[in-house]
């Protein structure tokens, strides 16, 4: 299926932010990124903050999309899902910064409190697809979903990555933990009532 010509701006316009910052890039790099005039640009989008939040929405789908076919990769239950997940935040770091910044921008100011809802909706997303992988109660690991993925998002912003990485191992070995005793305590129930 091939890209609207509205959608391939938003990613034109999406790598300029990415690669210029929010008050660094300007309509006429829209306009030299996308290959179109400014009276194109203004057909589709009505401000620079109507692309940016159109930005936003186009970064966070980008990168629920790259997480959850990053799942279909792995074995049922495979614990090297987080390593792989955490590497695909990694690489995705000067679009997480970007996202962030835009989110925290005084221009985003109306928006942000839906944003931050659809954020919190990816993380229910992916906590319950992977309670379901690992047959675990999502009430048992969605804490440390939202731990995991609060940590690599704000390393993107200025953590180091060895602080980074001392902070996943601790949450992802926990984690790693609840859902081992979850199915020590099933099997044991199970075999209990078997007897």
């Amino acid at each position: 299926m091939s890209m609207s010509k509205r959608d391939y701006i938003i990613q034109k316009c999406f790598e300029c932010f990415v690669k210029n910052g929010i008050e660094g890039t300007t309509t006429r790099d829209f306009c030299a990124e996308a290959d179109i005039n400014a009276n194109t640009l203004y057909y589709y989008f009505s401000s620079k903050n109507d692309i940016l939040v159109e930005c936003v929405n186009y970064g966070f789908a980008q990168l629920e999309n790259a997480l959850f076919d990053a799942l279909k990769e792995f074995d049922k239950s495979s614990f090297d899902i987080f390593p792989h997940l955490a590497k695909i935040v990694m690489d995705h770091a000067p679009q997480m910064r970007f996202l962030h910044q835009a989110v925290s921008s005084p221009a985003f100011e109306k928006y942000r409190e839906n944003q931050f809802k659809k954020v919190n909706a990816f993380y229910d997303r992916l906590g319950r697809e992977l309670a379901k992988r690992f047959e675990v109660p999502y009430d048992l690991i969605k804490d440390y979903i939202f731990d995991i993925m609060t940590l690599l998002s704000y390393y993107t912003l200025w953590g180091s990555q060895e602080m980074a990485a001392i902070q996943f191992n601790r949450i992802f070995t926990d984690f790693k933990n609840a859902i081992l005793t979850s199915r020590r305590l099933k099997e044991g129930l199970s075999n209990e009532e078997e007897n």
